[in-house]
């Protein structure tokens, strides 16, 4: 089984004013053709996406160009997630809501959860995308999680957690999951950590994690962050140059 996570930057490319002269409005179907060409490159039986701000009929045509189900977990504010699923999706849950009075909820960007039946086993995956901006913010939401998985092992005790951290690996929510018996992908099979954001414009920084429960960690076969053309540039900036994103995705591949 090959897994992966992916902050695809709405869509847009980066720059996104580079993009838009390629890839036209933001639902056109250049975009959607170009970003289905993406995701097939890829090749995951199971894909996280974050900062998925696009129309539903835009996701849509992507997962039916690929052939494989989706689930959307909506954002309290504009970031929106996204489950890319090969198997069968049985349920999905969503755990940040809007709340009025202008205040950002905990898990503002986005967070939930796809309940998908994989070789012969039930597992949960869990989407997320951390708030950026305050270390107390994201100690909230790793208290949150916490309690989150503790209902989804009720379930199944073959868990995974991937997406959009936002943060060092030292702070709450890797502690809680380390906690808890899970396993970091890249620590465990991928040589070790390395930069998510790493292209021309932008502060490389290590922010996107795959993280698999206890009884899926004997599974790990091999982890990688995809630097390929088209994800990655070192002059991305250039007139006329773009990549698919600001982030790059994490890929990990477990045998079950």
């Amino acid at each position: 089984m090959r897994i992966g996570t992916y902050n695809i930057f709405s869509f847009r490319g980066f720059p996104g004013e580079e993009a838009a002269k390629e890839l036209g409005e933001p639902n056109s179907p250049e975009r959607i053709k170009h970003f289905t060409g993406v995701f097939r490159e890829l090749d995951c039986d199971i894909l996280a996406l974050q900062e998925g701000g696009v129309a539903a009929k835009t996701i849509q045509a992507i997962a039916d160009g690929l052939g494989v189900s989706v689930a959307t977990f909506t954002s309290p504010c504009y970031w929106p997630g996204h489950l890319l699923s090969r198997y069968k999706i049985v349920e999905s849950r969503t755990f940040s809501h809007f709340v009025p009075g202008g205040v950002e909820p905990p898990f503002s960007r986005c967070c939930g959860a796809a309940l998908v039946e994989a070789a012969d086993r039930l597992i949960w995956v869990v989407v997320l995308h951390l708030y950026p901006k305050s270390l107390e913010m994201r100690s909230k939401e790793a208290a949150i999680l916490t309690d989150k998985i503790a209902d989804l092992a009720k379930d199944t005790r073959y868990i995974i957690v991937l997406g959009d951290f936002n943060s060092n690996i030292t702070e709450d929510v890797h502690v809680a999951l380390g906690d808890l018996g899970f396993v970091n992908a890249m620590l465990a099979v991928g040589g070790g950590l390395r930069p998510t954001i790493d292209t021309a414009g932008k502060k490389r920084s290590i922010l996107d994690h795959i993280y698999v429960s206890a009884d899926l960690s004997h599974t790990l076969r091999r982890s990688f962050v995809v630097d390929a053309p088209g994800f990655r540039s070192d002059d991305a900036q250039e007139a006329g140059g773009w990549v698919h994103s600001d982030h790059l995705p994490v890929v990990a591949e477990l045998e079950l």
